[in-house]
């Protein structure tokens, strides 16, 4: 699937359980949305893509830190935006030691309600395969456990050494692995859409 251009490049991120892309006024099929800071804006919504991996960073902006997720389909290269503390992402580098990074992966978002609560979570398939994590509850092959933290006489789950010790793996074990890997000539606005990116979390994400 090839994505539209948008100023700044072809970037998408996860909104409502779909990615999506801003696009400009008129474009067809684009839905018209009031976002967090009062601005009318324009969007496609989809339900998955496919696209061969061609380069990871983290990128910092007025809304916090990011993960960017290069992507490559043919002739185009689009960037996947989430927060850098996030179920989405998350998901996303457990998943990548399991990924053949020389083929296509098609990539898919879930959100569902678990016990009362909103379980998010990204699907990769390949082959005709989901995926698995390569770090679980079972075997966290040294991923670090969440830790409980005390923050405004609140208890919470906080992701600070997982999320090191994801980033460490990308930058040693992932990006030279990649071949293609690019780095967009003008770095997209991290958006009031992309959400928080703090390291305490409401509830563990495996």
């Amino acid at each position: 699937m090839g994505l539209r251009n948008k100023t700044g490049g072809k970037y998408i991120t996860i909104l409502q359980g779909k990615f999506c892309q801003r696009v400009p006024e008129g474009t067809e099929g684009s839905m018209k949305r009031t976002n967090k800071i009062g601005n009318v804006v324009f969007e496609k919504f989809y339900d998955d893509f496919t696209g061969k991996l061609v380069g990871i960073k983290t990128q910092d902006g007025t809304y916090g830190k990011t993960w960017n997720f290069m992507f490559q389909d043919k002739e185009d290269v689009y960037t996947l935006q989430l927060p850098y503390s996030n179920s989405f992402s998350t998901a996303f580098l457990k998943i990548l030691p399991n990924i053949d990074l020389t083929k296509e992966m098609k990539v898919s978002p879930s959100i569902k309600e678990v016990d009362g609560k909103t379980k998010s979570s990204l699907f990769i398939n390949q082959d005709g395969k989901t995926l698995k994590h390569a770090y679980t509850r079972e075997n966290p092959n040294g991923m670090p456990d969440m830790e409980q933290v005390m923050v405004n006489g609140v208890q919470r789950w906080d992701d600070t050494k997982r999320l090191g010790f994801l980033e460490a793996l990308v930058i040693t074990s992932i990006v030279p692995k990649l071949k293609g890997a690019v780095t967009p000539e003008t770095e997209a606005p991290i958006t009031e859409d992309i959400g928080t990116t703090g390291k305490v979390v409401d509830e563990v994400q495996f």
